[in-house]
């Protein structure tokens, strides 16, 4: 990275931002994959990230040395239950939660929300309200229109403007005093677009509605501060953060003990244990300590953060540093992807507005289906994705359903910009010349 774009990753002791992504780029070992006689380009980022040397060590050594199941009496039972409790207080600093208490593991985000929101079912009745959005992963839409068919609650949906970010006055008309639930995400998966959580967390409080916050696309590119955002539910997941697959579920105490979960009679009836149905995946937790130590190293090493620093105070360091990263990798992109001719870019694309995105960027091209165009990436050694991401509505509401979507790129903080201009190099062939003379379109 060359030091014209703003970027965390420069080292205390004046080493160079280049030798810095080096260090970075080093610690994931899938990097060095090659394509022929060129790297492997990981921009699919958006559909899970590569993990870290620290946490497939940790999965590794946690199956070689303590593999076993729960409260056991005996040493490697004992060990895994040391890991599963670090793992719950990782997870905690990680979401500047108040315990870890406070937070679940479940199988994925979309597990997790169908059981909250089913339980939560249970409390509602017919006429009462819930509040979804045109911008979400429909994991954050299905589970709540279930509720519409089984408990006769009434979906009211908020809409997009041209820039795929919310339209409030929609917000705005859909609460009242039926609201029960306010259900949104913090970056929206499909266009990067960054939602002013904060603000519709108070709006749905002043109408006496909880809020569950989907955070899984943000989960990689932001601090996530759930007492900040005073929200009563939110969901992310690990593998989108450099972590194994996994769920996570953050509750405040009052709301994880109010609402009645579905779990087998022996687990605890309060704090988060009702919530983790069965055995959990224990070589998953464990490379996720893995994880929350490689992003505390990046805190300490890149983003300030003193040696003796608590792990809490290193990994919001960390995603700050990221955060300062990406926004050079986002500029970067923005500006080389609207040169490409016949290439149409939707989101927020005004480069005075990045801090309302993460840098994931969806497109069209002009003469190519998004298929074609993912394929003959994949082909090039570049990994990207294609159609609508579970981004339903959103594709829907563009009119993109019928011809295939879009194609969608992400990067984080391990990517670097050369990988952009590769990219860009690359469809620009891949238009040839059915976009000759097309204008770039935004």
């Amino acid at each position: 990275m060359t030091s014209t774009s703003p970027n965390a990753l420069a080292p205390a002791n004046g080493s160079g931002i280049d030798a810095a992504l080096a260090r970075v780029r080093g610690e994931f070992p899938a990097l060095a994959r090659r394509h022929g006689n060129q790297e492997y380009s990981y921009l699919d980022g958006p559909g899970g990230t590569q993990v870290p040397r620290a946490t497939i060590a940790a999965m590794t050594g946690y199956l070689e040395r303590s593999n076993a199941n729960h409260e056991g009496a005996f040493a490697t039972s004992e060990e895994s239950d040391a890991r599963l409790a670090e793992a719950h207080a990782g997870a905690a600093d990680f979401l500047n939660a108040g315990g870890p208490d406070e937070v679940a593991f479940g199988q994925n985000m979309t597990t997790l929300t169908f059981a909250v929101s089913r339980a939560i079912g249970r409390m509602l009745k017919a006429g009462d309200e819930i509040v979804v959005t045109r911008l979400d992963h429909d994991a954050n839409v299905a589970p709540w229109l279930a509720l519409q068919e089984e408990r006769g609650v009434t979906v009211r949906w908020v809409g997009i403007r041209d820039d795929c970010s919310l339209d409030f006055r929609d917000l705005e008309r859909s609460l009242g005093p039926r609201t029960r639930i306010v259900a949104v995400g913090l970056a929206s998966n499909a266009v990067g677009t960054i939602n002013p959580v904060g603000r519709i967390v108070e709006m749905a409080h002043a109408v006496g509605a909880w809020t569950y916050i989907d955070a899984v696309h943000a989960g990689p590119h932001m601090p996530i501060d759930v007492s900040a955002l005073d929200t009563d539910f939110l969901v992310c997941s690990p593998y989108k953060f450099f972590g194994p697959h996994l769920g996570l579920l953050y509750g405040k105490p009052e709301r994880l003990d109010q609402v009645a979960s579905y779990k087998v009679r022996p687990a605890p009836d309060t704090g988060s244990g009702k919530w983790e149905t069965g055995t959990l995946p224990g070589e998953a937790l464990a490379g996720l300590i893995g994880t929350f130590d490689y992003l505390a190293w990046i805190g300490r090493e890149f983003g300030g953060a003193d040696d003796a620093a608590p792990r809490r105070t290193a990994l919001a360091a960390a995603m700050r540093a990221i955060r300062v990263t990406e926004r050079g990798l986002a500029l970067h992109a923005l500006t080389a992807l609207q040169g490409v001719p016949g290439l149409t870019l939707r989101g927020i694309v005004d480069p005075e507005r990045l801090d309302e995105r993460v840098p994931t960027f969806a497109f069209t091209l002009a003469g190519r289906t998004p298929h074609e165009v993912a394929a003959a990436l994949g082909e090039r050694g570049i990994a990207t994705w294609d159609g609508d991401y579970y981004a339903f509505e959103l594709i829907r509401a563009l009119g993109l359903a019928e011809s295939g979507g879009m194609v969608r790129v992400g990067f984080v903080h391990y990517n670097e910009p050369r990988e952009i201009d590769r990219l860009v190099d690359a469809l620009r062939d891949i238009a040839g010349p059915t976009a000759a003379g097309s204008p770039p379109r935004s």
